[in-house]
């Protein structure tokens, strides 16, 4: 998941994400954190050169969730009810799509409604759309709080005049990346996250 409290889209990211781990668990079975109620997180990692000039940024400004990987989130904070059918419902979105390129550039805040400042996605919008919506059908069919804005999140959480500054450091980057696989995680409503498998794109 991310960090920003709204995906300008639902509850995305958040303090939830807090004491986040990495344990991977293997296509066939599902392991959840031991909790009465679980939700499901879902995001496409984003790697390379500019994702640890991100992370250098946001630990720079004392951004408190700094230590998340980079990524751009699809769903997060989704009750999960019934996890092996929700799991098998995004198995099965996630076969439909292909890897597809992303373009980041140019800079957006959602403050004042959220204190975030975000790399704005300026080519591949229309398939993160497209997952977005397919992934909140079915068995986890739910309305986000927010229109659903696919962005990378600069920094969250800290003064408005830092975020304002943050936006015009970043003002003039733009960078490429391939969109290959999403990652699954599965929250116990404490502040933990658990990724239990990573799903690639179908070609």
């Amino acid at each position: 998941m991310g960090t920003e409290r709204n995906e300008h889209g639902a509850t995305q990211d958040g303090s939830t994400e807090r004491g986040a781990t990495q344990d991977g668990a293997a296509q066939g079975s599902i392991r959840l954190p031991g909790a009465s109620q679980s939700f499901l997180g879902i995001v496409i990692p984003v790697e390379g050169e500019y994702a640890r000039k991100v992370s250098q940024t946001r630990a720079a400004t004392g951004d408190p969730f700094a230590y998340i990987p980079p990524h751009i989130t699809l769903m997060s904070g989704v009750p999960l009810t019934d996890p092996a059918e929700a799991i098998a419902h995004v198995r099965n979105v996630v076969s439909a799509f292909s890897s597809f390129p992303i373009r980041f550039a140019g800079t957006d805040t959602f403050y004042p409604v959220s204190p975030v400042t975000y790399l704005r996605v300026v080519e591949g919008e229309r398939e993160l759309t497209e997952l977005h919506e397919r992934l909140h059908a079915g068995p986890l069919d739910s309305k986000p709080a927010f229109p659903f804005v696919p962005h990378l999140t600069l920094a969250q959480e800290i003064a408005p005049e830092r975020l304002a500054e943050v936006r015009r450091e970043w003002e003039d980057v733009s960078f490429n990346m391939a969109a290959h696989s999403v990652t699954v995680h599965v929250g116990d409503g404490a502040g933990a996250w658990t990724q239990i498998e990573e799903l690639v794109f179908n070609g």
